[in-house]
C-alpha cells in the first residue's frame, strides 16, 4: 500500500482520531485551566473505549488482554495464599513516616541483600529503602529529585513514562531508538553513546515492558560499569520475578547484583508487591538506592503522595521472608511461562511470526505489519478486537513522545500491539479465540485453520 493511500486511510480511522483528540490539547477549554490531554495513559485510554463497546455492562465476557497486572486470585499451583483480612493495628491510624515504616523499609533491604549481595562487602540497610505507594508515584518522587539534566529513555517502553517525563521541567527527556531487527535489545553500546553525548541520567524498564526481553548477566554488568560515576541509573524491575531464561526455579534478575557500593553507586531500582505478588491493588511499592538519594526521595513524598497506606506496609512485612519468596517466584515462573506457550503457540498458528521469544513479564509486542490493510495497525487492530469483546494496547502508546513533538505516523511501534497473558486461564483463552475471529474475518488465518478453543 502507498505511503500517502495509507496515511490518508488512517487520518479517516475512527480510532486514530479518537487518539489524536485525546492527545492534542485544546486552546479553548470547557474549564478554564484543564488540559484533558494529560488525562490518561494507554491502558486506561483503551479501557475507556472498552466501556464504550459495553465492558463495564458485563466484564466477564470480555478477554481483557489490555491490562497490565497479573490475575490475583489463590489459584497458582504452590504459591501462597495472599491475606483476605487485616489486623489493623491502632499506631496505624495515625500518618505514617513518607518514606514507609522502618520494619518493612528492613525487610525489603534484607530480602535484597539475601538475593543479590550474599559474598558481597557492601549491603543495603533500612537507609537505602523507600516504601512508596505504587510505581508510578516512586517514579514521580524520583523525577521530583533529579537536578537539571538530560534523562535517555528508549522506545518502545512502559506507557506511563510518557505522563511522568512530560510533567517535570527539571530535566530534558532524550528520546532513543532500539532496533527492531534485533528484538529491541538493549546493548552496551547504545548506553555507551547516551553517557558519551552527555545524558545524566537513564530511565528503563529491565525486563522490559512491551517487549518481554531481558538484559542479564555480563551485559547487565557491562552496562552498570559504564553508568557507574557518569550517569545515574533508574532501573524499572517490576517484572523481575517473571524470569523463564533458566529453570524457573524461583531466581530473579536485579542490577541490584552489580553494584559496587550501595551507597556510592548511581542506581536507583523500583519494584513492589504489584506484579510478583500480583497485588496491584495494595499500592505497596519500593524504591531501593544509596542513603543520600532514598532520604530525598522519602521526603518529597510529604508533598507529592503523601506516603503509602500504613496497615497494608504491615501486612507485607512477613511476605518478604527471602525463602518463601523464593518459593512464590519458582510458583509464579512455572505457571507464566506455560501460559506465554500457550499464546505463543495459539498465535503462531495464526500466522504471527516471533522473531525473538520473549523470556520474561507476562506480555506478547505482536507484529501486525503482515495482516491486511485494515488491521495491520495497532489502533485499526484494536478497534477490531473491541468489535469481538477483546482488549489490546496498540503500540503506538509505547512510543513515548513526551509534548507530542513527533508525528503519530512516523512511530516506529505503529504495527504493533501488546497483548498480555497476565490474567487467568479463562479470560486469556476468551481473548486469544477472539483474535482468531477478527482475523477470520478479515481472512487473514492460514487456509484451513480452526482452533478456538473452549475457554473453561
Amino acid at each position: 500500500m502507498l505511503a500517502a493511500t495509507a496515511i490518508d486511510t488512517e487520518r479517516r480511522s475512527t480510532p486514530h482520531i479518537r487518539f489524536r483528540e485525546a492527545h492534542t490539547a485544546k486552546p479553548q477549554h470547557k474549564h478554564p485551566g484543564l488540559d484533558p490531554s494529560k488525562a490518561s495513559t494507554g491502558v486506561v485510554w483503551t479501557t475507556e473505549r472498552a466501556y464504550e463497546a459495553g465492558f463495564l455492562d458485563c466484564p466477564e465476557e470480555w478477554g481483557n488482554l489490555g491490562q497490565g497486572a497479573p490475575e490475583v486470585e489463590d489459584t497458582i499451583p504452590n504459591a501462597f495464599n495472599k491475606p483476605t483480612t487485616l489486623d489493623i493495628s491502632v499506631s496505624s491510624r495515625e500518618y505514617g513516616p513518607v518514606a514507609g515504616i522502618m520494619p518493612l523499609r528492613k525487610a525489603v533491604a534484607e530480602l535484597y541483600n539475601a538475593q543479590y549481595r550474599e559474598g558481597k562487602a557492601s549491603k543495603y540497610t533500612w537507609e537505602n529503602v523507600a516504601i512508596v505507594p505504587g510505581g508510578r508515584a516512586g517514579l514521580i518522587r524520583i523525577a521530583a529529585v533529579l537536578n537539571n539534566a538530560y534523562l535517555s529513555f528508549f522506545i518502545p517502553d512502559y506507557t506511563a513514562y510518557n505522563e511522568m517525563l512530560g510533567l517535570f521541567k527539571n530535566f530534558q527527556e532524550v528520546p532513543t531508538l532500539l532496533d527492531e531487527s534485533d528484538g529491541y535489545d538493549l546493548h552496551p553500546e547504545k548506553i555507551k553513546e547516551e553517557v558519551q553525548r552527555g545524558v545524566q541520567v537513564i530511565l528503563t524498564s529491565n525486563p522490559r515492558n512491551p517487549t518481554g526481553r531481558t538484559v542479564k548477566g555480563e551485559q547487565l554488568k557491562e552496562i552498570m560499569d559504564i553508568c557507574r560515576g557518569r550517569c545515574t541509573l533508574i532501573m524499572d524491575e517490576f517484572y523481575s520475578g517473571y524470569n523463564y531464561c533458566g529453570k524457573c526455579d524461583g531466581t530473579t534478575l536485579s542490577c541490584a547484583s552489580y553494584v559496587e557500593d550501595v551507597d556510592v553507586d548511581d542506581v536507583l531500582i523500583l519494584d513492589g508487591l504489584t506484579k510478583k505478588f500480583r497485588l496491584p491493588g495494595w499500592r505497596i511499592a519500593w524504591v531501593v538506592g544509596p542513603k543520600e538519594f532514598i532520604k530525598a526521595i522519602g521526603s518529597c513524598g510529604s508533598y507529592l503522595d503523601g506516603g503509602s497506606n500504613v496497615p497494608f506496609q504491615e501486612a507485607a512485612i512477613p511476605m518478604l521472608e527471602p525463602t518463601s519468596v523464593k518459593a512464590e517466584m519458582a510458583a509464579l515462573q512455572q505457571h507464566f511461562k506455560e501460559k506465554r506457550d500457550y499464546v505463543l503457540k495459539r498465535l503462531g498458528d495464526m500466522g504471527f511470526k516471533f522473531k525473538i521469544i520473549p523470556d520474561a513479564t507476562f506480555y506478547i509486542w505482536l507484529d501486525l505489519s503482515h495482516l491486511p490493510e485494515r488491521i495491520q495497525n495497532g489502533l485499526g487492530f484494536f478497534e477490531e478486537c473491541l468489535k469481538e469483546k477483546v482488549i489490546v494496547v496498540p503500540g503506538i502508546f509505547f512510543d513515548l513522545n513526551p509534548q507530542s513533538r513527533r508525528d503519530l505516523f512516523d512511530s516506529p511501534c505503529h504495527h504493533y500491539c501488546r497483548l498480555s497473558y497476565g490474567p487467568k486461564w479463562d479470560t486469556l483463552k476468551k481473548g486469544i479465540n477472539g483474535i482468531e475471529r477478527v482475523l477470520k474475518k478479515h481472512n487473514a488465518l492460514p487456509a484451513g485453520l480452526s482452533t478456538e478453543e473452549e475457554e473453561k
